[in-house]
């Protein structure tokens, strides 16, 4: 997320926090910090409300958006991370943070592997393609 913040501004980039690691504003500043040369923490924009009860625990927003993004787009997310930056930016949609129209990018960082320790993901998974016919 640092380089993101450093090459397109601050206002430009949203984080999602996963939990999976304390203050995540303030490592993500010291980098972009140190990329550009000022100040960005006051103005870094992290979600924080999709970390639920913990780290690796799927939470409800997560799952939803796993089954979502398999059903209408065939993608497959992993519960950690994509599926709660998936949950962030529907969330960011749901509540105005993201416009109707305004262009979005959303930045799959991998970690299918991470959805088979999850018998939960999976079902979730399996359970939204059984939605196409064969």
């Amino acid at each position: 997320m640092a380089g993101l913040v450093a090459a397109l501004g601050a206002d430009r980039v949203l984080g999602v926090d996963t939990g999976a690691m304390d203050e995540p504003a303030a490592a993500v500043a010291a980098m972009a910090d140190e990329l550009t040369g000022s100040e960005l923490r006051d103005r870094l924009r992290i979600r924080s409300d999709q970390v639920g009860s913990g780290y690796s625990r799927i939470t409800e927003s997560a799952a939803e958006a796993l089954r979502l993004a398999a059903r209408t787009e065939g993608i497959a997310l992993d519960p950690v991370y994509t599926a709660r930056a998936m949950a962030g930016l529907l969330a960011a949609v749901e509540d105005g943070t993201i416009t109707p129209g305004q262009t979005t990018v959303f930045w799959h960082t991998g970690g299918l592997p991470g959805l088979f320790g999850h018998a939960e993901a999976v079902n979730h998974f399996d359970a939204a393609l059984q939605r196409f016919p064969a």
